[in-house]
């Protein structure tokens, strides 16, 4: 099933943070929804869980609209964890994950899953959601880091400036001028092992 944001507008509070959001995300893939602090990534999270109520537009399942899956259906087709700050996530954050990756929804949606790991854990954690994807399950993760998206995406939903700037492959979202215009600085872009090209922040664009 196909999780679907369609002109997607976004608030927390009495602040619009999200205009004209439009991205089709697949299953079996995994998704990074990227950008800077503050730039709506965990509101637009919450929003394709069926969990915050939208100015504008829609979130669609299977071509249903989220608000109208009955809670227990909803729950069993995604899977939501969010960001916790770093003393509550300290050894309860894995657990959380784990838990929603066994219990296999059609999709799970994590905040952060990479923060606070060192990297070999952070290579572990990438391994377990690809894995994941593999399997045919749909993955959407919030990330603040590039570098860190390049190594896990197969698709990049880039936001900056109370819009989305770019969504598509990595190749094409984590491109110089989306990133300058997403996070105000100047990448560097180097190969890895896998062949994967990584856009490696360098110092604030000018």
């Amino acid at each position: 099933m196909k999780l679907s944001i369609e002109n997607l507008a976004l608030s927390h509070g009495e602040r619009r943070l999200l205009d004209g959001v439009d991205a089709v995300l697949a299953p079996g893939k995994v998704t990074a929804i990227l950008g800077a602090a503050g730039a709506g990534k965990a509101v637009l999270l919450r929003a394709l869980a069926g969990r915050a109520d939208a100015d504008a537009g829609h979130v669609r399942l299977g071509g249903r609209l989220i608000g109208r899956l009955g809670r227990a259906e909803r729950a069993r087709a995604i899977a939501l964890v969010e960001h916790h700050d770093r003393r509550r996530r300290f050894g309860r954050a894995p657990a959380d994950l784990a838990a929603a990756l066994a219990a296999r929804p059609a999709w799970l949606l994590a905040g952060d899953p990479l923060s606070a790991l060192d990297p070999a854990a952070q290579f572990a954690r990438i391994e377990q959601l690809r894995a994941a994807a593999d399997q045919g399950m749909g993955i959407v993760v919030t990330l603040a880091d590039p570098v860190l998206a390049a190594r896990l995406a197969d698709a990049v939903l880039l936001l900056g400036g109370g819009r989305m700037i770019a969504f598509g492959a990595p190749g094409d979202a984590l491109a110089h001028q989306p990133l300058r215009a997403a996070f105000g600085v100047e990448v560097m872009v180097i190969g890895d092992a896998r062949g994967r090209l990584l856009p490696v922040p360098i110092g604030c664009a000018e």
